[in-house]
């Protein structure tokens, strides 16, 4: 079972985890800025982009695939980047292996569990495409229009369809995905307080986070920084590069 991984740079070791129906192409343009002083590793998570798929869904899995790789690969001393679904990936990482790990950034999602609801809309624009008649992808972005009105967002999904020899398919591991959503929604369960040094992004208008959910961090980490990032919502690091990479670069350089 292999990680799909590109890396970028030199320097301290920064390991950037996409979210949910992400792969590491989304992230390769901050990639390139946050690689001039550092080396920048991306991964595409298991059940994503060119990545492995699996029976079951398991941050803790998860964490141990990509601790193999970096052991195996003497690097050590990483900090992280984690964007939604990666952001829990992360805190599930720093909670077995906060030996290994100098910085957090967890970037628009929060310690609790999310309704799953909020997904509905996505996996049923997903299953109204049938892969058997569509022939491009502006097809298929007509198809979902109305479920997914956000061209961004839109944009975002549809760029997980992959041409092969006979058509199209979905990369990520749909199926398996949707059925797994609860969990993937689901607050970690931490073994203890993260003492590592740990800044969280949120998106000025995001609808992940609320007032309560920044006073409630101390409840889980003893370290810790917030930034609210003007004119950007979910994605901030797309929707406002420029305050990410500004509020990024400082967090490291500390």
């Amino acid at each position: 079972m292999e990680l799909n991984i590109r890396s970028f740079g030199e320097g301290n070791p920064v390991i950037i985890f996409h979210g949910l129906l992400g792969s590491l192409d989304n992230w390769i343009s901050i990639s390139k800025i946050l690689s001039k002083k550092n080396k920048v590793i991306l991964v595409d998570l298991p059940n994503h982009g060119k990545s492995y798929h699996t029976k079951k869904f398991s941050y803790q899995k998860m964490s141990e695939s990509i601790h193999n790789f970096l052991i195996n690969n003497q690097i050590d001393n990483i900090s992280i980047i984690g964007h939604s679904m990666g952001g829990k990936l992360a805190l599930n990482y720093v909670d077995n292996y906060k030996e290994h790990v100098n910085k957090l950034i967890i970037v628009d999602v929060a310690n609790k569990t999310y309704s799953s609801n909020r997904f509905d809309n996505v996996f049923k624009a997903i299953n109204s495409i049938d892969l058997d008649i569509i022939s491009s992808r502006n097809q298929a972005s007509d198809i979902v229009n109305n479920l997914i009105p956000s061209v961004g967002e839109r944009n975002f999904i549809l760029k997980n369809l992959k041409r092969n020899d006979s058509g199209f398919v979905w990369a990520p591991n749909i199926e398996l995905l949707e059925k797994s959503i609860i969990e993937i929604s689901s607050r970690i369960k931490l073994k203890q307080k993260i003492t590592n040094q740990t800044l969280f992004l949120f998106g000025k208008e995001s609808t992940y986070y609320n007032n309560n959910d920044i006073l409630n961090l101390s409840h889980d980490f003893e370290n810790f920084d917030f930034k609210l990032v003007p004119g950007s919502g979910h994605w901030i690091h797309a929707e406002n590069p420029k305050a990410f990479i500004n509020y990024t670069t400082e967090f490291l350089k500390l």
